[in-house]
């Protein structure tokens, strides 16, 4: 179940998991499930919920499911297919027919015992591929702009005026009070942003569980985009049953400061090693995102990573973007994509491409810059908006990805 702290129209929004696609949602729009108009057990136990439950058992599609749906026509395993292996295999997790059985039974769902927590759009960097409503920071620039442009570059950057409100869930008395007691029962949290490593809401919520006993029992899963690892993240993370970090990087060098500004990545690299040297015990991953920008330079990306798996194990579990249309892969015309085939596939020379997800990944991938379909609708989008931000953060896609400048370079 997923807590958001940037859902739209109404931020604190409740969906059914953290892969929710809410603007295809048929189900959930307008009966008020937000952390300021219903309670987490009044969602869970809705007709609503109930309905989704019945669909799903009856393999009948949910239209909020659509990005799994997507993913999985395309031959990748999606995150409910992920999820439902995953929990076969949590010995602590219940018997999922058991819980299906006592539902049916008697109309009541157990309560939830996996939770996804967005408790703030709070974050110190502003991707070029994020939303406002997920970072502080990339709010105000975009602010900027359409004050400096005209209201419509809103259309443009997707920028809305609430996205100026720094939510801090930590501060719902009603919300943390029902999270805190539902630790007990509790097996899994992922926590994400935002960047919650900067959230003292965040250090609050999981020392609940040190304090009251329950930690040894919970598994934490973790977004961080790896510029804020503090002395007292790393020591946090040794108090739980298991731990899974998963690292937002997005390219190496000028790649990721470029993206993900104002990154350094010294300091990311510097980070890495930190929190290696220092913790022993949480499983790693990294988790690029896949877009227009870091396509030409995936090879030394899973290099970089390949070279540290000698250290200590990284999985790598990339995203290839969905959304905005304008930094999609496939928007590229065919004539650029063809370009990355050859690199890609001496990706699957690399000894980390053995790896199940990223090897799906890849192939995925791969069928994508394959497919002559066109659909160039959205190149012009993507210079005018990659021009913008070049102006704003003085950066200059020529001379940070000249790879990809050289097959772009006639439509600038």
């Amino acid at each position: 179940m997923m807590v958001t702290a940037s859902g739209k129209p109404v931020r604190g929004e409740y969906w059914p998991c953290c892969n929710w696609t809410p603007t295809q949602d048929d189900i959930l729009p307008g009966k008020g499930y937000d952390v300021e108009n219903s309670t987490i057990e009044q969602f869970w136990q809705s007709d609503e919920m109930n309905l989704i439950r019945n669909k799903m058992l009856e393999g009948k599609p949910v239209s909020g499911c659509t990005a799994c749906y997507q993913e999985e026509r395309m031959g990748t395993a999606s995150l409910r297919q992920q999820e439902n292996k995953g929990w076969s295999r949590m010995r602590e997790m219940p018997p999922i027919n058991e819980v299906i059985d006592r539902w049916q039974e008697t109309g009541v769902c157990d309560q939830p015992v996996s939770l996804d927590i967005n408790f703030s759009s709070l974050c110190n960097l502003k991707c070029r591929m994020c939303f406002s409503g997920l970072s502080s920071e990339l709010a105000k620039e975009q602010k900027t702009i359409v004050d400096d442009h005209g209201w419509e570059w809103k259309g443009h950057l997707s920028w809305e005026p609430t996205d100026m409100e720094i939510i801090d869930h930590g501060k719902n008395t009603k919300l943390m009070t029902e999270l805190y007691d539902m630790m007990k029962n509790t097996k899994r949290i992922y926590l994400k942003g935002g960047e919650p490593s900067l959230l003292q809401t965040m250090y609050n919520y999981l020392d609940y569980p040190v304090d009251q006993g329950y930690a040894e029992n919970i598994q934490i899963k973790f977004n961080t985009n790896m510029t804020n690892v503090q002395k007292r993240f790393v020591q946090l993370m040794d108090k739980f049953r298991k731990v899974d970090l998963t690292m937002s990087i997005d390219g190496i060098g000028d790649v990721q400061e470029y993206i993900r500004a104002p990154s350094k990545w010294s300091s990311i690299s510097k980070n890495i090693t930190y929190f290696i040297e220092n913790n022993d015990r949480a499983d790693l991953m990294v988790s690029p995102c896949w877009q227009i920008y870091n396509l030409f330079n995936i090879y030394e990306h899973l290099e970089w990573f390949n070279e540290m798996n000698k250290k200590r194990k990284v999985e790598v579990t990339p995203i290839i973007l969905d959304y905005p249309m304008h930094f999609r892969i496939d928007s590229l015309p065919y004539e650029i994509r063809k370009h990355a085939v050859m690199q890609i596939k001496q990706c699957f020379k690399l000894p980390i491409a053995s790896q199940p997800t990223l090897f799906k990944k890849l192939y995925t991938l791969l069928k994508m810059l394959e497919d002559t379909k066109e659909n160039d609708e959205y190149i012009d989008k993507f210079v005018i908006v990659t021009k913008m931000y070049d102006k704003y953060r003085k950066q200059s896609i020529e001379n940070s990805l000249p790879e990809l400048y050289k097959h772009v370079k006639k439509y600038f």
